[in-house]
């Protein structure tokens, strides 16, 4: 069985501002297979990496991303928040991200964050997000993900050549059974709902299970901790903060 990927959670995000290309380019530095991004559109339809849908906490805007324009996102700081020393590092576009991904062949999981569904301004971001990839013939490459299933669902459909993931942070139950109605090719549970049953069913459906650590204090265990339960749970892919641990770790494993 391969060595699991070790995909950096916004980044670098423990040793960066998380979601810049500052904190992607230091991930790939300290030797991440890839990259775990966030995706919102602007008011005038680009998709930004950032996490929350406001820039509130992240820069130094206040706003919805979905009521800012490309331009007034763009002057934002969204480094001096987590250091001085980061002072003006900027919002990345997707456009930004995938080239960095071309660039260094990376994987990159792109996270819809269209669960916003009652605002009408992420109708169609998934779409966007893939019409983008495809343009970059980069589709070998890139995992969407969403908590919302009915949009992976309906991205699957239009697109059947896609790799697309269910977010969880909780167990489903009869989980593969149900992957299999939105056509998923994995799972990406959070450690709360990597149980022994995701792992037996993901199998038997033919599912990769692609699992994510939650930074402390939102998290009683430490990243390290969690790490190492998912290397112990034989999972395909690591979606981790503290991406140089991971490389580590598994080093030690190997």
């Amino acid at each position: 069985m391969p060595a699991p990927l070790i995909l950096a959670h916004r980044g670098a995000s423990a040793a960066a501002p998380e979601n810049t290309l500052v904190a992607y380019e230091l991930a790939i530095e300290q030797g991440a297979d890839g990259l775990e991004i966030d995706v919102h559109p602007t008011r005038d339809g680009h998709l930004v990496s950032i996490h929350d849908d406001s820039v509130d906490r992240t820069t130094d805007g206040r706003g919805r991303v979905t009521e800012l324009t490309l331009a007034e996102i763009r002057q934002l700081d969204a480094g001096s928040g987590f250091s001085p020393d980061f002072r003006g590092v900027p919002v990345p576009t997707l456009d930004e991200v995938l080239d960095l991904t071309a660039r260094h062949g990376l994987v990159l999981n792109i996270e819809v964050k269209d669960i916003y569904r009652h605002d009408a301004a992420y109708d169609g971001a998934a779409e966007a997000a893939a019409e983008a990839v495809l343009a970059r013939v980069l589709a070998e490459q890139v995992v969407f993900s969403s908590f919302n299933h009915t949009s992976m669902a309906e991205l699957k459909s239009r697109h059947p050549e896609l790799t697309t993931g269910l977010l969880m942070m909780m167990p489903l139950h009869e989980v593969g059974a149900y992957a299999r109605t939105t056509g998923a090719d994995a799972l990406h549970p959070a450690l709360a709902a990597l149980t022994p049953a995701l792992i037996t069913q993901a199998r038997e459906a033919n599912l990769a299970v692609n699992a994510w650590t939650i930074a402390p204090p939102f998290s009683p265990l430490p990243e390290e901790e969690q790490l190492r339960a998912m290397w112990a749970a034989g999972v395909d892919a690591v979606i981790t903060n503290i991406p140089d641990v991971a490389v580590a770790q598994r080093a030690e494993l190997a």
